[in-house]
């Protein structure tokens, strides 16, 4: 995590970028054409719908390829953009992050709550200060 390597690559949000021109590119593919495999928009409705069975629809959705490719894309953006942060504020506040990072990516959410639980054996605190309390919104705000 300190090598100049890592800092280069994953100090920006270039690579973030990439991966979420990348999953723009497959839902714009898949919009354009729905032949190749694109999930109907009904269907997809109902994943959403409480009233029905939206794991069963979830499950149901995994039949389509671009769906599958698009979920694959859109995981590993979140996981990216969500290890990154793991990893910069590890550098910010002297934390160990490699195993959190390594989750996040691995398993998502949990890596998360690893990196949070890792502040809080360290004793460096559970959260970091309100970041949006130090940003000034103009006056007619």
């Amino acid at each position: 995590p300190n090598s100049s390597f890592t800092k280069k690559l994953m100090g920006g949000m270039e690579v973030v970028t990439l991966c979420a021109l990348v999953h723009f590119f497959i839902v714009a593919a898949s919009i354009v054409d729905p032949s190749s495999g694109t999930a109907p928009l009904l269907e997809f409705n109902d994943v959403f719908d409480p009233s029905g069975d939206p794991q069963a629809a979830m499950i149901n959705m995994m039949r389509y390829p671009n769906f599958v490719t698009e979920e694959w894309s859109h995981v590993l953006t979140w996981d990216l953009f969500v290890g990154r942060w793991i990893w910069l504020d590890g550098l910010k506040r002297g934390i160990f992050t490699s195993h959190s990072v390594l989750f996040c990516n691995l398993i998502g959410p949990p890596g998360l709550l690893l990196h949070w639980a890792t502040c809080l054996v360290t004793g460096k605190g559970l959260l970091p200060q309100n970041e949006a309390e130090n940003i000034e919104l103009p006056e007619n705000e």
